[in-house]
């Protein structure tokens, strides 16, 4: 209803109200007249009643108490004819009925009357009047109201139609106009015709329109200008409500999303369901401080967006408050712009910063390292520095560093910049030892642009330069100029002369070692059969020095070695080589010699030897040598005949009384010392085939805790006549040294050690020992890697040990041999350190894991303060080469509790335990001192 009267024309809804009024009045006043006319009848009904009452009263008394009820019923039969109504009954008082009918089932009106006479009651009369008639007239009333009614209702309804329309004739024409406004036709008008009020609103529509038509004009021209900007703007542009609902957003937002303009807006949650999940949280919880800050624009907030296609973009964010024409707040309207390649670059930037600041790092902590090295140890070799020189493409000096004045040994306030070239090498001539030749080669590197190889210079000072230079061209391509590098490498140099000295020299007395003789041998036998000579080898050892190191000791020993290799290094001619192969073991090698020479030399080198005083402990001792000979090709055809016969032939002079000499004699080959060592030769590959060796172990312990670190692997013999006797490493491993057979018995020990290692985790690391004839051996790493492959033992369980004569004896074959171990995986110790002089230097160039302190400085330690000296200075060396340090020959506690106190690592001698087969630790650990 309520829609249809809004819908309903104005003119309508005049007659409408008109006609419902008109009706209500009407239906109001007829109903009120029916009203009225009812009352009326009633009341009259009544009136009826009241009077009939008494006059009943009056006509009944008499009758009734004279008991005469005929008369009251005729009586009551009168008056029910003329007074027309409708029944009417007397009763006694007894509530008994004498006379009368009893009411009819038609409507009426009833009324009781008392029958009394002089106070006395004789009953009761009950009398109805029919109502028929007041229903009669209430309906004919009814009727002709309504007739009126209908009647007045048409005229007025025929009035208010000729009103409404007189009066709205002109609305029509409003509503008309306004339908077009509403429509988009803003030039429309109405025409005045009265002065009225609809005249005036006519007047008001069309000012109202032409002000409307007008605005919408330049609201047009301000659109198209704003989407001119908005819509054609490189950036993506949006506006959010309040709410942060995006209302509207520019076509750029498909460009760089993929998504268009209709998607975003119908997007639940746009920009944030597109922006990348890494970060969604920050993006939201930015664009909800952006929204709640309502005065504060800002710019630069980056985040990423996900495309259409699943690519990612980085973007920037700009944004600005809006504000309504009366101050209310609209929203934010946001500038989106990509800033990927800007990211990328920053990234990358940030990436390149981070490299050079851990380089920088690294270059720090390196020359931080080599600062500590160096002020530890007084390294050999002292830090390099690097002379820097640029000079443009016009041959003029741009930049120098302090280090290049320094190299120069130039004066510190010396003033390079500007000089041109030639005027630079003017200053340099004072420095160098050749100038002429320096200054040639500069302007021919100048002259080729191109980078020059290392260039070697001398200085006056006798310092050597090493010079490279490089041509720096410009981000086009352009020649700027020269980068020059100079760097002093006079310690390089002589630290590599010193050691290739140390890599073919024995550490002890200085002269070739076992490595360079083996080399010098092989050169000369090709030289002698190229040329059909001859040469000689003299092979001689100290008779009984084993004594002298046995009571006095390897100090003593030692000494005497060094006496010896300098007297008789004076009777060596220059194109002579003099060794020392081992232990007390000498040998001469001779080229283009005749027998009868060789005999001379070796009588001088007998003679010379029991002629070097010895003194010690107040002893003075007369040292003897046995010295034998061989000749190629006399004697031998190869390089191990003849090592062989001459030292058979040092046996022989032995077993003439030794103190003597003797040529290789084949008939004398058969003397009881080469049966003795045949004899042991069989003995120890008699017990490679019988497994007649066997291993005892020793505990190596931590010093800190007590706790057991790792077990060193000593290889035994069984006396194989009497298999209840045990025979020491020290009868056959020299032996086997010099047959070759100490290679087998490395592998066997290796072999058992590794088998061991892989039954049990619980097994703790093992260290075996390595002879320096293995060193030739390039196979054993490999095998060691197999055995530890196979078995699948952790290689670091497996400790191999190397003593540090037989490792600087051979420092090539040692360096290359603890670099296959470490590729490997196994951990390497360095046994008897410090028996050599050049201990540290050694240190230095073989890359062990463990130190092992040399016995005789441990033993009798707390009495001996030089070894005290000595060992200390072992362990801060090695701690600050990050090595672990054991020391060996532990036999008592005063000496156990000051290597504590020494800082040593590790400890291991009989008094913590002696070495036995069933040790405890192969099945239980963590054994404390």
């Amino acid at each position: 209803m309520i829609g249809f009267f809004r819908t309903t024309s104005l003119r309508l809804k005049l007659v409408l109200i008109s006609f419902v009024v008109e009706a209500v009045m009407l239906t109001l006043l007829v109903a009120n007249s029916v009203w009225l006319i009812d009352n009326v009848l009633d009341e009259q009904a009544r009136l009826q009643m009241k009077m009939l009452g008494p006059l009943l009263n009056v006509s009944l008394a008499g009758p009734l108490a004279d008991g005469d009820i005929a008369s009251a019923r005729q009586i009551l039969a009168e008056v029910r004819a003329k007074e027309r109504l409708a029944y009417v009954e007397l009763f006694n008082d007894k509530g008994e009925i004498l006379a009368g009918a009893e009411p009819s089932a038609a409507s009426h009106y009833e009324s009781w009357v008392t029958i009394e006479q002089e106070g006395k009651s004789y009953g009761r009369l009950r009398l109805g009047i029919s109502t028929d008639f007041l229903a009669a007239a209430k309906q004919k009333l009814f009727l002709e109201s309504s007739v009126i009614a209908v009647a007045e209702v048409l005229l007025s309804l025929l009035l208010f139609l000729g009103l409404g329309f007189w009066l709205t004739r002109n609305l029509k024409e409003l509503t008309d106009a306004g339908k077009a406004v509403a429509g988009g036709n803003y030039a429309v008008r109405v025409q005045v015709v009265s002065s009225d009020e609809v005249g005036r609103l006519s007047t008001t529509f069309n000012a109202m329109a032409e002000a409307v038509q007008n605005q919408v004009k330049s609201l047009k021209e301000g659109e198209a200008k704003f989407r001119a900007i908005a819509d054609y703007s490189y950036d993506w542009e949006l506006w959010a409500d309040p709410t942060g609902k995006v209302v509207w957003v520019n076509p750029s937002v498909q460009r760089l999303t993929g998504y268009s303009p209709q998607e975003c807006l119908e997007m639940q949650g746009f920009p944030a369901a597109i922006v990348h999940p890494e970060d969604s949280d920050r993006f939201r919880e930015g664009s909800r401080r952006i929204l709640d800050n309502k005065t504060t624009s800002g710019s630069g907030f980056e985040f990423r967006v996900l495309r259409k296609d699943g690519i990612s973009f980085w973007a920037a964010a700009d944004w600005q408050p809006i504000y309504g024409a009366r101050g209310e707040h609209l929203g934010v309207r946001g500038s989106i712009h990509d800033i990927t390649e800007r990211k990328q670059a920053e990234l990358k930037i940030l990436a390149t910063v981070q490299q050079l600041e851990q380089a920088q790092q690294y270059q720090q902590r390196y020359y931080a390292q080599a600062q500590e090295e160096r002020a530890r140890f007084n390294s050999l070799l002292n830090a390099m520095d690097l002379g820097i020189l640029f000079v443009g493409n016009q041959n003029s000096t741009a930049y120098y560093n302090p280090a290049f004045l320094r190299v120069w040994e130039l004066p510190a306030d010396t003033q390079l910049a500007g000089t041109s070239t030639d005027e630079l090498l003017a200053t340099l001539e004072k420095q160098l030892a050749r100038s002429a030749d320096y200054t040639q080669h500069v302007h021919e590197i100048i002259q080729t642009k191109e980078s020059s190889h290392n260039y070697e210079l001398t200085l006056v000072d006798g310092r050597m330069l090493l010079e490279t230079s490089y041509p720096v061209p410009g981000a086009d391509g352009r020649y700027m100029g020269r980068l020059w590098l100079f760097k002093d490498v006079t310690q390089e140099r002589r630290t590599a002369d010193q050691i290739i000295y140390l890599a073919e020299r024995d550490a002890l007395t200085g002269l070739y070692n076992r490595h360079r003789f083996q080399e010098e041998l092989t050169r000369m036998l090709a030289d002698a059969g190229r040329r059909n000579s001859a040469m000689g080898l003299l092979f001689f050892d100290l008779d009984e020095f084993k004594v002298i190191n046995d009571t006095y000791g390897h100090r003593a020993g030692d000494s005497v070695l060094i006496r010896v290799a300098a007297e008789v290094g004076t009777q060596v001619r220059r194109n002579e080589i003099f060794s020392r192969l081992g232990g007390d073991e000498f040998a001469i090698l001779v080229p283009d010699v005749r027998e009868d020479e060789l005999q001379v030399l070796a009588e001088r080198v007998v003679h010379s030897i029991p002629q070097i005083p010895f003194h010690f402990e107040g002893h003075n001792l007369r040292l003897t040598t046995s010295l034998g000979i061989a000749v190629f090709p006399d004697h031998a055809q190869n390089a191990e005949e003849l090592i062989a016969h001459a030292d058979a032939a040092m046996y022989q002079a032995k077993e003439a009384g030794k103190n003597a000499w003797r040529i290789y004699a084949q008939q004398s080959d058969t003397s009881r010392q080469m049966l003795t060592r045949i004899t042991w030769n069989e003995r120890i590959r008699s017990a490679l085939r019988n497994n007649l060796l066997y291993l005892d172990f020793q505990g190596v312990y931590r010093a800190d805790d007590g706790r057991l670190s790792h077990i060193e692997a000593l290889v035994r013999m069984k006396d194989e006549e009497n298999l209840g006797n045990i025979v020491m490493p020290v009868s056959f491993i020299p032996l086997a040294e010099k047959s070759g057979a100490i290679l087998e018995i490395d592998r066997w020990v290796i072999g058992q050690c590794i088998a061991l290692l892989a039954t049990s985790g619980k097994v703790p690391p093992i260290s075996v020992n390595i002879s320096a004839r293995s060193f030739d051996d390039p196979k054993l790493p490999h095998y060691i890697s197999d055995e530890l492959r196979r078995l699948d033992v952790n290689p670091k369980r497996l400790i191999v040990e190397l003593t540090e004569t037989s490792a600087v004896a051979d420092l090539h074959d040692a360096q290359r041999f603890i670099e296959a171990l470490h590729q490997a995986g196994c951990r390497v110790c360095l046994d008897d350190f410090g028996s050599g002089f050049s201990s540290f230097a050694y240190l230095k160039h073989l890359q062990v894991d463990i130190v092992k302190i040399d016995g005789m400085f441990i033993r009798n330690l707390p009495n001996d303060s030089d070894n005290q000296v000595f060992v200390r200075a072992i362990v801060d060396v090695a701690r600050g080469m990050r090595k672990i340090t054991v020391a060996e020959s532990v036999e008592d506690k005063e000496t156990l509790e000051m290597l504590k106190g020494f800082g040593v690592d590790m400890l291991q001698g009989y008094y913590l335990e002696k070495p036995h087969a069933d040790h405890v630790a192969i099945t239980h650990i963590g054994t404390a001192v």
